[in-house]
């Protein structure tokens, strides 16, 4: 019977847990999203290397949305249960508020090390990946630079008017470019009727390359020593306008670093990591890091508990605006969290009580309204 009743919590529990991580994991990444759209420009990116960098973006999302869906999991479940006496009824039973409990603290437990794993080796990949991902996509792209009717100047030492940009095919019309060579002293105007950019993004090798394809059009070479002009008229003209190599690694940062390797940080120390490049500000980053990746599994077993306070809390088992005070605790939290987060960076308590103290004041609430159950179900 026992084993009939901790199924039947479980899967009421689950379901609802599912579907609200899967709401506020969407939720957070909407946010994401605009950034993304800011940055996509009509590159030769392709379309699975968009839906990579959203899916990278997600996983790292994923241990900020999973304690706040149990949390709201857990109080619907119970309020659920309670709203139709299920909850009366299995006490009438003779089953103690104690074996209610335990199948939502299985579940958070399960989860709570699902987390772990994620924020120790996952998520800081997710991160690296983010990151590289951001840079090949705001790498700079002459393409978008070229516009009908205005002079381009970007590139060193020539300067580009086109009459006309078609912004799909890239085809430009009465072409004009002047180059000068400053060691050579020489000066290159082109003109031409037509051209088109030829562009190629090796994302692997991290080269770009852009030359112009002219046609029906002329050559005027001229030095500044003499007077004396030299003139080339051609059918097709091909220019190379630039080729770079972009570097896509990323500077190592405390979110990309994975277990192993935040751990090696912290324990050589400041100076250590300041002898590598790093400084005060990036050590305490990593100091807060390895324990904000320990705090979120167990904010995932302590608002497991306090759900449970809250969503049989109220007369006959019926909850009382328990997600207002849900929504309260989740500031108030969040609140304290940060205010101590914001001490501990000035040096004025160890990183570690920041994640301590308030989850105490949360373990203290749950444990006063947990013993207040039985005189209110």
């Amino acid at each position: 019977m026992l084993k009939l009743y901790s199924s039947y919590i479980a899967a009421n529990f689950i379901v609802p847990l599912l579907v609200s991580s899967v709401f506020f994991v969407t939720f957070l990444m909407t946010f994401e999203l605009f950034r993304i759209m800011t940055i996509v420009s009509s590159d030769q990116i392709s379309f699975g290397f968009i839906l990579g960098l959203v899916g990278n973006v997600m996983t790292t999302l994923i241990p900020m949305a999973i304690p706040i869906s149990i949390f709201f999991s857990t109080i619907f479940s119970l309020s659920r249960m309670s709203g139709d006496s299920e909850y009366v009824a299995m006490r009438a039973a003779g089953l103690p508020k104690f074996k209610i409990l335990v199948p939502y603290l299985v579940i958070a437990t399960l989860v709570a090390a699902c987390v772990y794993v994620l924020n120790q080796e996952l998520v800081p990949s997710a991160h690296s990946q983010v990151r590289k991902k951001i840079k090949i996509l705001s790498s700079t792209s002459l393409i978008q630079g070229l516009k009908s009717g205005q002079f381009f100047t970007r590139l060193h030492n020539i300067t580009i008017f086109p009459g006309a940009v078609d912004e799909q095919s890239k085809e430009l019309e009465n072409v004009f470019l002047h180059i000068f060579d400053h060691e050579g002293q020489r000066e290159k105007v082109i003109m031409a009727q037509k051209g088109k950019i030829l562009h190629n993004k090796d994302v692997k090798t991290g080269i770009e390359s852009f030359k112009l394809f002219l046609e029906d059009g002329n050559i005027v070479n001229k030095t500044q020593s003499s007077l004396d002009m030299e003139k080339i008229l051609f059918k097709e003209y091909e220019l190379p306008i630039s080729e770079q190599r972009f570097s896509y690694q990323t500077s190592m940062k405390e979110i990309m670093m994975n277990r192993k390797q935040l751990n090696n940080f912290i324990e050589g120390g400041l100076k250590q990591a300041k002898e590598k490049g790093f400084d005060k500000k990036d050590y305490f980053n990593a100091t807060y890091e390895y324990w904000n990746r320990i705090n979120t599994p167990l904010l995932c077993l302590i608002l497991t508990f306090l759900g449970f306070t809250l969503g049989i809390t109220g007369n006959r088992g019926r909850s009382r605006g328990a997600s207002g005070k849900a929504i309260l605790f989740i500031i108030g939290y969040y609140i304290l969290y940060f205010s101590l987060v914001s001490g501990a960076r000035e040096g004025e308590l160890p990183v570690f009580l920041c994640a301590v103290i308030p989850n105490l004041c949360l373990l203290i609430y749950s444990f006063k309204s947990y013993r207040n159950i039985d005189w209110l179900s």
